[in-house]
């Protein structure tokens, strides 16, 4: 009995309970566990929420303020433009439109093309292979006077855009100005390649070719360019150097003389006729051409220097003292020497 009743003597109370408590206390952790989950997460979608917010007014502020200032600069009202913008900018500071949008009113304003040069400068900053971007700054920077930063902006612009042969003239274009003649002329002939129809890389060609004494070189791009603008004036002009660098003046006379007096009487035009009529021997007639020019111009005093000259090659004495004395009363600084000498006693005469 004793035994049997040892047996039933039942348990501790705290011990039968246990297993429960563990289970409660590991579903309460759980709990805890997913209702701090639950609102990091709420949290995040808060925050996401907020910024997505955030960007959207930003982006209407922009827009708005772009609005703005399309509007001022249709009113001509450039100074509530750029006070507009400047402001925006220094909110949004890398915002691309923003400082692209100042850097045209600074331009509009009054030509502060060194401010504006420096907002492209920013803006490329954020977007560096933006290719028209780089382009515009290229300009800016050759307008600056800054060849070198031009030849780098081109050719970040070339790169991003191989195949856009503005890009790669405009490089080329720099790369001759800043004294890096080889480089050009690869660049020119790749811009030829990309755009046959623009005489632009041909007539350069052709004139860098003039430079280095490549006549006939010259004379193949030279009727390049013209063949691409038939009517482009300074095509026949290189043409017509050409032909007189190559001894045919009267071929380049053909196609000088041809043309109507306003392009006929222009500095460039008459200096390579007279180069012509000078080879042929015939001084009076570059002379007699001078002179109409400068009577169709009686406020050019170059025009009548180049005629008194002319007239003085052609033993004219007589009126090539009077185009140097309309000369001089024009201004012009040589015409007092060409006098003097004109009034000098020919050698042997009494």
């Amino acid at each position: 009995m004793t035994t049997r009743h040892a047996a039933r003597t039942p348990s501790r109370p705290g011990n039968a309970p246990i297993a429960v408590l563990v289970t409660l206390l590991c579903l309460g952790v759980m709990a805890g566990l997913a209702l701090g989950f639950y609102w990091s997460l709420s949290s995040g979608v808060e925050r996401a929420q907020a910024l997505e917010a955030e960007s959207r007014v930003g982006a209407s502020t922009i827009a708005a303020v772009l609005d703005a200032s399309r509007s001022f600069i249709e009113q001509e009202a450039y100074g509530k433009a750029e006070a507009v913008l400047t402001s925006a900018v220094g909110e949004h500071p890398e915002d691309v439109e923003l400082r692209l949008a100042l850097a045209e009113v600074l331009l509009l304003s009054g030509e502060r093309v060194a401010e504006a040069y420096a907002q492209h400068e920013a803006a490329l900053a954020v977007e560096p292979n933006a290719p028209e971007v780089q382009f515009a700054a290229g300009s800016l920077a050759s307008t600056l006077g800054r060849a070198d930063r031009a030849v780098e902006h081109y050719g970040m612009a070339r790169a991003a855009d191989p195949d856009q042969p503005r890009y790669v003239l405009f490089l080329a274009a720099a790369q001759l100005k800043s004294g890096e003649t080889e480089e050009a002329k690869v660049n020119f002939l790749h811009a030829l390649h990309l755009d046959p129809a623009d005489p632009t890389a041909a007539g350069a060609l052709a004139t860098i070719a003039l430079d280095e004494n490549e006549r006939e070189l010259a004379l193949n791009y030279a009727r390049r360019a013209r063949e691409a603008d038939p009517g482009g004036l300074a095509y026949v002009v290189l043409e017509a150097r050409a032909l007189q660098r190559l001894g045919r003046p009267q071929e380049a006379l053909d196609m000088l003389l041809a043309l109507p007096d306003e392009q006929l009487h222009g500095h460039g035009v008459l200096s390579v006729v007279g180069a012509c009529f000078g080879l042929l021997r015939e001084p009076g007639r570059a002379a007699e051409l001078y002179a109409q020019a400068a009577e169709a111009h009686p406020g050019d005093s170059e025009l009548a220097f180049q005629a008194a000259l002319w007239f003085e090659r052609a033993e004219d004495a007589e009126r090539a003292r009077s185009f140097a004395q309309r000369a001089r009363m024009l201004g012009h600084e040589q015409a007092g020497a060409v006098m003097e000498r004109l009034a000098s006693p020919e050698p042997g005469g009494g």
